[in-house]
């Protein structure tokens, strides 16, 4: 409705603006799935339109019967994650931080960690709360979260990394001098991030929102010189799926580990094409003697 204008109304829905509409949005290099997902909302919107009589049922079953053009582009682009380098960067960065402020430093650091190492995303860290925060049972090495807010009312329990967990316990000793005992543990208080010059817009103790933990990320990774497309939360959820992959976790696991509704969401991190092939072919043949070593064998 925006796109079509600031006096647009149910009667603008005609067949002849969906069709300018989808032509758009393949104009502007969106993939099918994206165009696709878009007409779903639109096709509901419709027919609420019409059960509700806010639009006729004519002009509705016109709009509905318009069909999609063919995207562009067929495949998603690849998720964009930091390399190995540029993550040990972001969190030198947050350690540095720690010579100037003690909690601020403890904090960004462990957010980095959090989001990073288990891979959640930015509206899972910002509804965490102390309970949340899970002990290591007798015997065990790695402490966990629980995600009872996950998208699509999901929830999971996502086990720490050792620097994640160390991190977070690090932060929490700074934090009785400024909000008394006990200590908001981990990113996982609703007084998480309400930490003076570094949220500004919030007040100490009240509850951290996403827009400051973007800006938090983001003034980091300007500090750590990253790409500007590397500075938003969600790369480091990509940066967790890819180098879960890498070290030789299957889809399935990874999928569970970070929540995914399918797992044909997990695979978009898989690498594709010719260098998957030869990833494979090398796994394959791993252990297996050369042909210089068959020779030797043989005589």
């Amino acid at each position: 409705m925006r796109w079509l204008g600031p006096l647009a109304g149910p009667e603008d829905l005609t067949a002849a603006n969906l069709a300018r509409y989808h032509a758009h949005l393949v104009a502007g290099d969106r993939s099918s799935a994206t165009v696709k997902k878009d007409r779903a909302a639109l096709n509901s919107f419709l027919r609420w339109l019409s059960e509700h009589e806010y639009l006729p049922a004519r002009q509705a079953r016109e709009a509905l019967a318009v069909r999609l053009p063919r995207a562009r582009r067929q495949t998603r682009d690849a998720p964009k994650a930091l390399s190995a380098e540029q993550y040990q960067r972001l969190i030198r960065e947050a350690k540095a931080r720690i010579a100037d402020d003690p909690l601020a430093g403890a904090r960004d650091l462990a957010i980095i960690l959090v989001l990073g190492d288990a891979g959640l995303r930015c509206e899972e860290l910002a509804e965490l709360e102390r309970r949340d925060f899970l002990p290591a049972r007798t015997g065990a090495r790695l402490r966990a979260l629980d995600i009872r807010h996950g998208k699509g009312d999901c929830q999971r329990r996502v086990k720490l990394s050792t620097a994640a967990s160390r991190a977070s316990v690090r932060w929490a000793a700074n934090a009785p001098a400024r909000w008394g005992n006990p200590p908001p543990t981990i990113p996982c208080s609703s007084r998480w991030v309400g930490a003076g010059a570094m949220a500004p817009t919030r007040t100490s103790g009240g509850r951290c929102h996403q827009e400051v933990l973007a800006d938090i990320l983001k003034r980091l990774r300007a500090a750590a010189e990253l790409p500007a497309e590397l500075r938003h939360p969600h790369a480091l959820r990509h940066t967790c799926a890819t180098e879960l992959l890498r070290a030789g976790a299957n889809v399935s696991d990874v999928r569970t580990f970070l929540g995914h509704a399918s797992v044909k969401t997990t695979s978009i991190y898989l690498a594709s094409g010719e260098d998957r092939q030869e990833h494979v072919v090398a796994l394959r043949e791993r252990g297996r003697p050369t042909l210089d070593q068959d020779h030797e064998m043989s005589t």
